[in-house]
């Protein structure tokens, strides 16, 4: 089955009633719990993707602080975790949201997970979202990228003894 592009949807939803509408949106919203998450951004939370990121730390908060002791399950954890932030992330459509989450999570991998060289699949998810961060930057107002700079280097200082000095020089701002 070939689907329309967004062009033709676009198109289409003019022409459709209010009533349609709504009776679509929420025939979407049953279907998936993605599309019932983004609906539920875009009708109460999208006016402060600010406080929405702070509602996005503190539903993660509990789980990334009580981490499976062993490295294997715990990198698992780490990665569902991820893609939860990452699925927010991409709710809002904002640089400076993307940030804070970003530094946010690589905060909590540094302290609660113990990010080292010796478990290569963690120090690689901490060394990704340092990279992540890294290329969000050029996109912030520089004000913004002044704000943010002092967060990210306290980041990079912390961690210094876990990740090696090429990364720390690579990443630092």
């Amino acid at each position: 089955m070939k689907t329309n592009g967004i062009a033709e949807i676009k198109k289409t939803i003019k022409n459709i009633s209010q009533a349609e509408l709504a009776e679509i949106c929420l025939k979407l919203a049953r279907f998936k719990k993605d599309n019932k998450e983004y609906l539920h951004f875009l009708l109460f939370e999208s006016s402060d993707p600010l406080a929405y990121a702070e509602d996005v730390k503190e539903s993660l908060q509990e789980p990334l602080t009580n981490l499976n002791r062993h490295p294997s399950l715990k990198v698992k954890e780490l990665r569902k975790h991820l893609r939860v932030l990452t699925r927010h992330i991409r709710y809002t459509s904002s640089t400076e949201v993307e940030i804070t989450l970003l530094i946010w999570f690589s905060e909590m991998l540094v302290v609660h997970a113990g990010v080292r060289q010796s478990n290569k699949a963690l120090y690689t998810l901490f060394i990704r979202q340092l990279e992540k961060i890294r290329k969000a930057f050029p996109k912030l107002h520089e004000d913004l990228q002044f704000d943010y700079k002092q967060p990210y280097n306290d980041l990079l200082s912390r961690s210094s003894d876990q990740i090696s000095g090429f990364y720390k020089d690579h990443y630092m701002l």
